[in-house]
């Protein structure tokens, strides 16, 4: 059983790993497995879940306050739910499994469903245009921007595939079109726009330390951090065979100061050390999809365990 893989070419270790890079862990959802995969503070694997149907393809997933809820994103069948965590048995739904639209109940290539501190859910709505808020029980309660209007101005949204909180009444909101990120209220009020150095933007959202992480979901790829102003703080884009990044598609802040990120297309999960530049620990095997323990399948999206 090799519940991690500690990139043995480059020999990396640090202080930071001795101490557990992961913090109190991460749920990772192993999007080509159709799994959650759970693991310790110090990379020890805790526990692999199942994903029920329809899920196929688990892009995304945030935990809900006190971690007895996971929500779950499916691209692929168009469709968002919650799963009690960690049974993983389905709590609710909302789409029609298979069936793309701007309708009554439809999704169109749905992106994270995260949990903010008003109590509400935020889900982007990418080729609908849209962020829709929902209940903590999947009741649509608001839709913000205009179904189908895809613009990179006030009130309305740019194919955004990501809205996270920025406080308790902000969203941030990441654009694909235009490449921006918006600052917007919860009544969809666009309150300033940032132009990101990325291809393709991927899930901004707010560091520990009070700056913002995005990255850039392209090959080769990059983590990107910027201040609230949009100004450039910090980039890692490694450029060597082993250390470049394909398509990552979401990079987390961790109270001791690292950043957690998936990595999609070479499937692996990166801890990286932002003051020294490079990766301190690693779960799965670059370029080896699979399903043993120790190894991931295109892992598409991560969340703390809090």
């Amino acid at each position: 059983m090799r519940p991690i893989a500690l990139l043995p070419l480059l020999g990396l270790l640090s202080l930071a790993w001795a101490k557990g890079p992961l913090d109190k862990g991460v749920v990772i959802a192993d999007a080509g497995n159709r799994r959650l995969v759970e693991l310790a503070g110090e990379g020890r694997l805790v526990r692999v879940i199942p994903l029920p149907r329809p899920f196929r393809y688990t892009d995304d997933v945030f935990l809900a306050p006190g971690g007895s809820v996971a929500y779950i994103t499916d691209p692929e069948v168009d469709v968002v739910g919650a799963v009690g965590y960690p049974a993983g048995r389905l709590l609710w739904l909302y789409g029609r499994p298979g069936h793309p639209g701007a309708g009554p109940g439809q999704l169109n290539n749905p992106d994270d469903l995260v949990p903010l501190p008003s109590g509400l859910l935020a889900l982007a709505d990418i080729r609908n245009c849209r962020i829709l808020l929902f209940s903590r029980e999947g009741q649509l309660q608001k839709v913000l921007g205009r179904t189908g209007v895809c613009r990179n101005a006030d009130g309305f949204f740019n194919k955004p595939n990501g809205a996270f909180p920025l406080g308790k009444d902000r969203l941030l909101v990441t654009e694909i079109a235009g490449h921006d990120l918006a600052v917007v209220d919860l009544q969809g009020h666009r309150l300033a726009t940032f132009s990101l150095p990325v291809h393709y933007p991927s899930d901004a959202n707010l560091t520990p330390w009070g700056t913002v992480l995005v990255v850039d979901w392209w090959s080769p790829g990059a983590v990107v951090e910027v201040d609230l102003k949009g100004h450039l703080l910090w980039r890692y884009a490694p450029e060597g065979k082993e250390e470049h990044l394909n398509h990552p598609s979401v990079a987390l802040g961790l109270r001791n100061g690292l950043v957690v990120l998936t990595d999609d297309w070479r499937h692996r999960v990166l801890v990286v050390d932002r003051k020294e530049n490079r990766v301190v620990f690693q779960y799965g095997r670059t370029d080896t999809p699979g399903s043993d323990p120790g190894f991931l399948r295109y892992p598409d999206g991560l969340d703390l365990i809090r």
